[in-house]
């Protein structure tokens, strides 16, 4: 089936967006169901905000969060941020997360399959189809990816294997060698090399889950000093509304990013970064635990671009966007997406 075959979405929806120096405005969104060319009969969710004219930016979530969520949180929404800035944003959902399709497998109970969905080929597949659909749509030749934790892999390793259609990448809370979080969880402890037993196909996460992970990296005690109690909880109530929580009772996400999440443990990286050629830009926050500063400093140097450069923030977690100094990260994006 062609992957323009989009089926659009009634009519564009207005959702408001505020930062802690602004006050509600509402950009316009249009959203699509798109095809998989990989799973037949599967559809993938997309989102688009923001004034046509530049060179479309690709937002790529991470391991567990779809993008539908946390990277369209109402209020603290960095697409909706970086629309106002001038840029046409597009986000959409993997296969398994949010508003995007889920195999039979996933309404089963987790222990009753292995981790598989979402691995790292699964994820360039689906990102294909996307890229595509919105070259068609936009009518362009290029694309600018911006990343989000374990969506950093995932952008690079399309850049990779589709050279000249990404004009430049933003890795934003970036993983490369990472030795925390899932690749900290995804061997056999009695079994170097092997899957942890504990792991089935998908994980549930439930209410809670967010504040003691976000908590992890901060402490209960200083988080108002990173985030506001309302960016929790619209967070969390986005999460939860990304799927059928009166079914679930929260929301599931696929393991299959454990199959390289293992690899890294064997000494694997993500990806080969000395063949990144793009512009790159790298950010983080220095609270962040999961895209650790050894592992952000060294992909800086092992980057192969000639323009390249890691912007640090002084006061950030691995939810930056979604706290008190994320304008100052919107704003870093804006930068350099426009220099050219």
């Amino acid at each position: 089936m062609s992957p323009f075959a989009a089926t659009a979405i009634a009519a564009p929806m207005a959702v408001g967006v505020t930062s802690d120096n602004e006050t509600p405005s509402s950009i316009e969104s249009s959203e699509w169901f798109i095809p998989s060319t990989l799973a037949e009969g599967h559809k993938l969710y997309v989102r688009a905000r923001g004034p046509r004219g530049r060179t479309p930016l690709v937002l790529v979530h991470g391991f567990f969060q779809p993008a539908s969520a946390i990277l369209d949180v109402p209020c603290y929404s960095m697409q909706q941020a970086l629309a106002a800035q001038g840029f046409r944003v597009y986000l959409f959902d993997f296969r398994g997360y949010g508003l995007s399709s889920r195999p039979p497998f996933m309404d089963r109970p987790a222990a009753e399959s292995t981790p598989s969905l979402g691995c790292m080929s699964d994820a360039v597949a689906d990102l294909e189809d996307v890229v595509r659909f919105v070259l068609h749509e936009e009518g362009v030749k290029q694309v600018d990816l911006l990343g989000y934790s374990w969506g950093t892999a995932r952008s690079v390793n399309y850049a990779l294997s589709h050279a000249g259609l990404v004009r430049k990448l933003v890795l934003y809370a970036p993983v490369w060698k990472p030795s925390t979080g899932a690749a900290g969880d995804a061997h056999n402890p009695a079994a170097p090399g092997q899957m942890n037993p504990k792991h089935g196909g998908y994980v549930l996460f439930k209410p809670g889950d967010l504040a003691r992970n976000w908590d992890w990296e901060i402490d209960k005690e200083n988080a108002s000093r990173f985030r506001s109690p309302e960016a929790l909880a619209a967070a969390e109530q986005a999460l939860m509304a990304s799927d059928d929580f009166n079914a679930w009772g929260g929301f599931r996400a696929p393991l299959g990013p454990m199959v390289d999440a293992l690899a890294v443990t064997q000494g694997s990286a993500l990806f080969d970064a000395a063949q990144i050629g793009c512009d790159t830009l790298m950010l983080r926050g220095t609270q962040d635990r999961l895209s650790s500063e050894l592992d952000a400093t060294s992909l800086l140097n092992a980057v192969g671009a000639h323009h390249k450069r890691l912007v640090t923030f002084e006061t950030g977690t691995h939810l930056l966007h979604l706290e008190h100094a994320r304008d100052h990260l919107m704003n870093e994006v804006s930068a350099f997406l426009f220099e050219q």
